[in-house]
């Protein structure tokens, strides 16, 4: 049903996703039930869906169905159009509106009260008449009619595209993509949408469904399949996969739809090998399929690790120094810690690898003091995968430490990174801790960036979670058996013998023989609701305890959304003990997320200023040039305002998954284990929380849950030839300096 409106004012508006609430007003008869709410008896309702058009006065159709909500029978709208005006006072909203950019109310008023009602004859069959108005330049009418042009096209791809979840970002990148011809591309070529960033095989597949002359197997469609897979691949960890594991998900999701005719093997083997012998998009190498990036990836980490490692000339021996700087701090080094730093300067590459509390810091501390000895003009370099990471890393070696994204000019989100550096980065020693949590991508900018004659430290623990993007680099430069590697095994802190201690190495060897006291906590709960009100209950009294600090006291669970006991959920009940709603302080609302002052937040994406997991505090929310902007304090100087309209790459921060807390410590952590959490239910996982806390750990759940974790190992299930291939250049090049 359809029913014909003006726009009043705008409720609601989401930049991210476009959704929009408004208000109109209709001479139609409305449903009793909207005439009984507020104004209903005026014609007033309100209505919900994608970007409408709510600029006040606007004539539009809508076409949808009522929906009762919390707020009342509101209009569900799955399509609009914006009725084109005929009257001198709606040419005028219509030109003002927002719907075209370029054309604000003073100039509206000026190419109306010229054209009259002929006004949109004239921008339609002869534009250049309105170089008579006043203030329009040629320059200014060139962009009036790009704008008026513009948004006619995005105005018929939102309508096209907003049901199947399109957002207004996304088609304004299409519209960039391909200009003018969107609107017939989407219609006529639908899977060219693969060629935008951020359209994957699931949402084309239902946009090209609608086309007009839709096959199923369309080499395009088939080629979208794969390239998905490949992505869903990566996603799992995997560099390549299979010719047989590519063939069957492809199979399976192609004919996921029982109304579109079947695509056969053959159609699937002859578009993958086109893939590989004509646009290169997919790489077949050593019987694994590639995409390109993966595969350049891989074989350039590869290439360019080993190329650092066989330098020449680098060997220092630093015995005497290190013996200095041991007698100059009062320290002496156990055996393995000596030999972690003579590797150091004895080797272009090497590793350090060790649980928490194994002395790395005290290492890398002594590693930059001998490095200095040596040449005090030396330039350094610390760094870190995340913002959490290089955080501590400075706290703990008093040493300036950047994010490994920032040292190499690699910025913007996930996905749509730009490499800002072409250059070798100056640094002649790199240490790079918390090496685990790199993944294959970010190895190969890395390593490809360092200067010949640099030294490169990777330091890491091992048995932590592998890397979230695909890959497990640290544990491959480790078994490839090219490189000198040192474990550091002893324990050197003072609460080294407690519980916690003694159940993470326990862990580690797969025992379920756990001891729990006062240090290490079991509180039982059997589900997920139960798991909440008593970490709730546990939240409050510590914080209490510790006069407030929330810095103190991290909450973390495996999972983030739909269950109790996961990051988003219990953000809202901890924020209610630790940042109570109080009345006359502002709130600011983007997307689903609501913010207060004192609020602690993470940052999500990688900025030029704040880095993918560092932790801040709301400082202000406030109006400015019209718009809402809240103010959050990264610490280090780095205060960062968020306006109203746009994305907020920002979740809140009392609970974090446990990949998030990955590089930090806390002296008390919580984390709830629970048989819901299935697959995340895994003794990496449970290590990396456990080895989080470096006082107090308290679980809440499951003991069970606890026993699934520990016998669940799924840390070398990853397609990766990365070691192989590190071997193999290393072989090579040793063969061809024999043959010289």
């Amino acid at each position: 049903m359809s029913i014909c409106c003006k726009a009043i004012r705008q409720i609601y508006y989401n930049a991210g996703s476009g959704y929009t609430v408004a208000s109109y007003m209709t001479n139609e008869d409305l449903p009793e039930e909207v005439k009984k709410q507020k104004n209903g008896n005026y014609g007033i309702f309100q209505a919900f869906g994608t970007e409408l058009p709510t600029n006040e006065g606007l004539d539009v159709e809508l076409t949808g169905d009522w929906k009762p909500t919390k707020y009342g029978m509101q209009y569900s709208v799955s399509n609009f159009s914006v009725t084109m005006p005929t009257t001198k006072e709606g040419i005028r909203t219509y030109l003002s509106s927002s719907l075209i950019k370029g054309i604000g109310p003073a100039m509206a008023a000026r190419i109306v009260e010229t054209f009259g009602e002929d006004t949109l004859n004239v921008f339609n069959d002869s534009p250049e008449k309105l170089l008579q108005v006043k203030g329009i330049t040629q320059k200014r009418l060139d962009d009036i009619l790009e704008g008026y042009q513009k948004s006619s096209s995005i105005r018929e791809l939102m309508m096209y595209l907003s049901p199947f979840g399109v957002t207004p970002a996304k088609v304004s990148k299409i519209q960039e993509k391909f200009g003018p011809a969107a609107v017939m591309i989407v219609k006529e070529e639908p899977f060219r949408l693969c060629e935008v960033h951020g359209f994957g095989f699931l949402t084309v597949d239902q946009i090209a469904v609608k086309a007009k002359h839709f096959r199923a197997d369309d080499p395009l469609r088939i080629k979208a399949a794969i390239l998905h897979i490949m992505s869903e691949a990566e996603g799992e960890g995997h560099l390549y996969l299979k010719r047989e594991d590519i063939i069957e998900r492809v199979e399976k999701l192609l004919n996921h739809n029982k109304d579109v005719s079947p695509v056969s093997e053959r159609a699937i083997r002859d578009t993958g090998n086109d893939m590989i012998h004509t646009d290169g998009s997919l790489v077949c190498h050593d019987g694994g399929f590639y995409t390109r990036k993966s595969f350049q990836a891989e074989l350039g980490a590869a290439a360019a690790l080993v190329r650092l490692h066989m330098q020449t000339g680098m060997a220092v021996n630093v015995d005497r120094i290190l013996r200095k700087i041991q007698k100059e701090q009062d320290i002496i080094l156990n055996a393995k810690q000596q030999v972690a730093v003579k590797n150091v300067f004895e080797n272009p590459v090497s590793i350090i690898t060790g649980g928490p509390g194994r002395g790395k810091t005290t290492v890398i501390r002594f590693i930059i003091a001998v490095q200095e000895a040596l040449d005090k003009n030396a330039v350094i370099l610390l760094c870190a995968p995340t913002g959490i990471a290089r955080r501590r890393m400075r706290e703990c070696t008093e040493y300036p430490a950047l994010t490994i994204h920032k040292s190499i000019g690699l910025t913007g989100e996930a996905g749509e990174e730009e490499w800002k550096n072409e250059q070798p980065i100056p640094d002649d020693l790199i240490i790079a801790d918390e090496f685990s949590m790199v993944d294959m991508y970010l190895a190969d900018k890395l390593f490809s960036s360092i200067k010949s004659g640099a030294r490169l430290v990777l330091v890491g623990d091992k048995d932590q979670i592998e890397s979230v993007g695909p890959g497990k680099v640290f544990q491959e430069i480790i078994d490839s058996g090219v490189f000198p590697v040192t474990v550091l095994d002893e324990c050197f802190r003072q609460e080294g013998n407690s519980t916690i201690s003694q159940n993470a190495i326990k862990i580690n060897k797969n025992q379920l023989d756990l001891v729990f006291d006062d240090t290490f906590q079991f509180i039982p709960a059997s589900t997920p609701e139960e798991a909440s009100r008593k970490i709730q209950k546990i939240y409050r009294k510590e914080v209490l305890q510790r006069n407030g600090s929330l810095e103190e006291v991290q909450v973390m669970s495996p999972l983030r959304k739909d269950t109790e006991a996961g990051t988003d959920a219990l953000n809202l009940v901890l924020r209610d003990i630790a940042n109570p709603k109080r009345f006359g302080y502002p709130e600011i609302t983007n997307g689903r997320n609501t913010y207060r002052e004192g609020d602690r937040v993470m940052q999500t994406k990688n900025n030029d200023e704040v880095a993918n997991g560092d932790i801040g505090e709301v400082i202000g929310i406030f109006r400015k040039d019209q718009k809402m902007v809240m103010r959050v304090d990264f610490g280090d100087g780095r205060v960062m305002e968020y306006q109203e309209e746009d994305y907020w790459p920002l979740t809140l921060a009392y609970a974090i998954t446990v990949h998030k807390a990955q590089g930090s410590e806390y002296p008390m952590a919580i984390l709830p284990m629970l048989p819901c959490f299935r697959w995340m239910l895994r003794r990496n996982i449970f290590y990396t929380a456990v080895t989080r806390a470096r006082e107090r750990f308290i679980i809440v759940g499951s003991k069970r849950a606890i026993a699934q974790a520990i016998r669940t190992d799924y840390i070398s299930r990853r397609n990766t030839m990365f070691g192989y291939r590190i071997r193999k250049i290393y072989e090579a090049i040793l063969e061809q300096e024999k043959s010289a």
